[in-house]
């Protein structure tokens, strides 16, 4: 099942505004959203599903590892390129916004050793993610148009399948 267009492209988050109190409006956290996958800057990568309001990130990879609660938010779009993150716990409201309309093309691959891996690619961002499920996982962004896993991935990946 496809995320639906509106959501695809990468995001930087503006905010972040918790129930506790707490905020943070300076780290910088990018959402690379495909047609199907994700990569997010603060550590995991996997699948997406959206239905109606509702998105939830399903990390196939992760570091640190996350815990067994589902990743999920109710949506609200202001705009085109401005979605409002509510946590279907209501515990933090995040504001986004789009910084590349992309469209974002991604890649996953494997290896025999079981660990995974995408490539993102949109029109000036790229990111890469690979890992072990519940292990150690590595992640990078930059400014670019081509994403590549970098040399101490190793070798031995495949594509498993290709979107966008």
């Amino acid at each position: 099942m496809n995320v639906p267009a509106p959501y695809q492209g990468v995001w930087r988050r503006e905010g972040i505004w918790r129930t506790d109190g707490s905020s943070d409006s300076t780290t910088l956290v990018l959402w690379f959203q495909s047609a199907r996958w994700h990569i997010d800057s603060r550590g995991f990568a996997g699948a997406t599903v959206v239905q109606g309001a509702r998105c939830e990130w399903h990390p196939e990879i992760a570091f640190p590892a996350l815990g067994p609660e589902i990743d999920a938010g109710t949506m609200r779009f202001d705009g085109p390129d401005m979605v409002e993150e509510i946590g279907i716990d209501g515990s933090y409201r995040e504001l986004w916004v789009r910084i590349d309309a992309g469209p974002v093309r991604a890649q996953r691959l494997h290896n025999d050793d079981g660990a995974l891996a995408w490539l993102m690619t949109g029109s000036e961002w790229s990111a890469w993610a690979y890992g072990h499920p519940g292990g150690m996982a590595q992640f990078g962004i930059a400014r670019g148009d081509a994403a590549t896993l970098p040399p101490e991935a190793g070798s031995g990946w495949r594509v498993a399948a290709v979107d966008g």
